[in-house]
């Protein structure tokens, strides 16, 4: 196992551990994700791969929470299931593998307690994330942008979907390079990679109260 894949489980246990005295939730989310760069235009949901990972939830109010991801997802392409001439005479497939560690801000529409009621809210969510791909060969920073929803069958369990894409700062995603071997262009400039994970995440509440903060919300009875 790499040893920076061991050194992000140590973190994540460690949340998890001060979660039992702090309003932190940890969890796992488990999805799809999918590509989308110089093989795949515009196709939503292409070539899906495995997505899973950990992640621990910061709730400040009824509105607002932060989120850190950590993030293992699978993306796939090829040439040949395209009709573009040009992509059928290139030929070119890939598989990689990202990655991803970030954290994600989540605003409600509407309030959501889990610990009082049972709730429901749908959010958006965007944020910050660094992904390695390619056996840690390559780097980039991603902006997670996406819609979500969530809903609270108790008052330890969180559920929730979102689907969310990730722009990326690298053209290196589908690890196409620039030219080949006679200089021909083979990968289009400056059209940085996307890629996309829906999911469902499921955290679980440790602290036995939730306490918001007053200068934002006053608890329910």
């Amino acid at each position: 196992m790499n040893k920076n894949l061991i050194i992000l489980i140590i973190l994540f246990f460690t949340l998890n551990l001060k979660s039992q005295n702090n309003n932190i939730e940890p969890g796992i989310t488990l999805g799809t994700s999918y590509y989308l760069g110089d093989i795949n235009h515009s196709r939503q949901f292409y070539s899906p791969g495995l997505a899973y990972g950990l992640a621990v939830r910061h709730s400040f109010n009824d509105y607002y929470a932060v989120r850190l991801n950590i993030l293992k997802a699978k993306i796939t392409g090829n040439d040949a299931d395209f009709s573009n001439i040009y992509q059928q005479t290139r030929g070119y497939s890939f598989t990689n593998n990202i990655i991803e560690v970030g954290l994600q801000t989540e605003f409600n529409f509407s309030d959501f307690n889990s610990n009082i009621r049972k709730s429901n809210a749908p959010f958006i969510t965007g944020g910050l994330a660094v992904a390695v791909s390619n056996s840690f060969s390559d780097y980039t920073i991603a902006i997670p942008i996406g819609i979500g929803y969530k809903y609270s069958p108790s008052k330890k369990i969180t559920i929730s979907a979102e689907w969310v894409f990730r722009i990326t700062a690298s053209d290196k995603m589908d690890l196409l390079l620039p030219n080949d071997a006679n200089l021909k262009q083979i990968t289009k400039a400056n059209n940085n990679d996307w890629y996309s994970v829906a999911g469902i995440t499921v955290t679980y509440n440790l602290k036995n109260d939730k306490k918001w903060c007053p200068a934002y919300q006053k608890p329910r009875k």
